[in-house]
């Protein structure tokens, strides 16, 4: 079997990819503690990034997609329904990762000093209106 059989090609146009951009921007200005917001398709590739911090974004990218992967099995094994999201709660603050659509998905980064309900809210948020602003 081709390795290319399994990638995903996302083509965005010019417009998506700025309004894109201004999502993930409005996701940090509003949630406070958060520094980091990335799109990354399903199979680990960095799309577009929005970060306050000098971190590995392409690993990330490539680690939270096993996460959400390893997520969604454990959720059929447990016989329930699709994984919405995946947190991570750590010493030092929260990743959060969701599914946009179908072949991408939103990681949001943020302190130990933010508010887990309001990171949850607000990637939920940005997840659906990217997931609106690519459909068309």
């Amino acid at each position: 079997m081709d390795d290319d059989e399994h990638l995903v090609v996302i083509n965005l146009t010019p417009a998506q990819l700025d309004q894109s951009e201004q999502k993930l921007a409005e996701l940090i200005r509003v949630c406070p503690g958060a520094y980091g917001a990335i799109i990354s398709t399903i199979d680990g590739h960095n799309i577009l990034h929005s970060l306050k911090r000098d971190i590995p974004f392409n690993k990330i990218s490539t680690m939270t997609s096993s996460l959400l992967a390893l997520g969604e099995s454990i959720s059929r094994e447990s016989e329930q329904r699709l994984c919405q999201f995946v947190i991570l709660e750590n010493s030092n603050g929260r990743v959060v990762s969701l599914r946009i659509n179908d072949f991408l998905m939103l990681t949001c980064i943020s302190t130990k000093d933010s508010n887990l309900g309001m990171l949850l809210s607000a990637g939920r948020n940005t997840a659906d209106a990217l997931n609106e602003l690519l459909r068309s």
